[in-house]
């Protein structure tokens, strides 16, 4: 298995919407947003934390990136190369994990049109328009 150390700074693209890059990213320390982008509107779907991973859908159906992804401080991060999973990951896993990768992106692009809206429950802040314009920058760099 190829493992790889990364270190980001606040405000680094790590990945990009319709990108072929398939790796996997466990976050060790700092904070990931998960975003799309339709014309100028930016609209959060996720914070990613410690403990956490990112980039699972790419890894296991080798398709394009579904979302933007973009550090909010200093992050530490361990990149799992996509071309070795075979090594360490039996067959029937990776094929029910890509079943359950179709439908997550079914439901992604859902909620990357219309956001997440949920009541009673603590959901990802709307970004402003500052925050917006920043990132779309970032982006467009």
């Amino acid at each position: 298995m190829s493992l790889k150390k990364l270190s980001l700074e606040a405000n680094e693209l790590l990945c990009r919407k319709d990108e072929k890059d398939n790796d996997l990213f466990y976050v060790e320390s700092g904070e990931l947003l998960v975003f799309g982008i339709e014309g100028t509107k930016v609209t959060p779907i996720a914070l990613i934390q410690k403990g956490e991973f990112v980039g699972e859908l790419s890894f296991f159906d080798h398709t394009h990136r579904s979302a933007y992804v973009i550090t909010t401080k200093l992050t530490q991060l361990i990149q799992i190369s996509a071309k070795n999973k075979s090594e360490f990951m039996p067959d029937w896993l990776v094929k029910i994990a890509q079943n359950m990768c179709h439908q997550i992106r079914s439901l992604d692009t859902r909620i990357m049109k219309k956001g997440i809206r949920k009541s009673g429950t603590e959901t990802v802040k709307p970004l402003s328009i500052e925050e917006q314009r920043n990132i779309l920058e970032v982006v467009n760099s």
